[in-house]
């Protein structure tokens, strides 16, 4: 099946939203307390980072989305401390917000998308891209280590929560 990488528009508002939702609940069926609560992503979130122009779907050739990135170019706040080491000290873009429909899960569909990540963020002038799971997230954590991503170290969000830390050479 193709897929078609694509800037989000207000149009799949709702469908991110959906995949966010079944992220949320995949995840607390692991027992990971990643994406649960008031820190979770939400269509508001999702209604922001298009209104920025930083929100990226995949598509299927039909024009639904089945997974979404933010792409966030510039100093992410989240990463300035790191109990570790960043490889580079470069321009960077933070990647944030990773979700694939149930629809597609287990089909390979984060490694795509995270490729077309790695793309975009070249494009607009990244030497490097950063990301960040939660330590039990095992599954996100191979996606990440399989795109070429190493592991930098420990960073904290603004709410205190702990996260495994990767940055990939463009």
């Amino acid at each position: 099946m193709d897929f078609i990488f694509d800037q989000a528009t207000a149009n799949d508002a709702e469908q991110i939203d959906s995949i966010f939702k079944q992220g949320k609940t995949f995840l607390k069926a692991q027992g990971i307390d990643q994406w649960q609560g008031i820190h979770s992503p939400s269509i508001q979130m999702a209604k922001e980072d298009i209104q920025k122009g930083i929100g990226y779907v995949l598509r299927e050739s039909g024009g639904d989305a089945v997974a979404y990135a933010a792409i966030i170019p510039g100093t992410d706040p989240t990463y300035i401390q790191i109990d570790g080491h960043w490889i580079s000290s470069r321009p960077y873009c933070a990647i944030h917000r990773v979700a694939v429909s149930d629809s597609f899960r287990g089909k390979g569909l984060a490694k795509i998308l995270l490729a077309q990540c790695k793309i975009q963020a070249k494009t607009l002038g990244a030497y490097s891209v950063r990301i960040d799971t939660h330590a039990e997230n095992q599954i996100m954590q191979r996606v990440i280590l399989h795109s070429d991503f190493i592991y930098c170290g420990i960073i904290t969000l603004a709410y205190g929560a702990k996260r495994n830390a990767y940055e990939c050479i463009l």
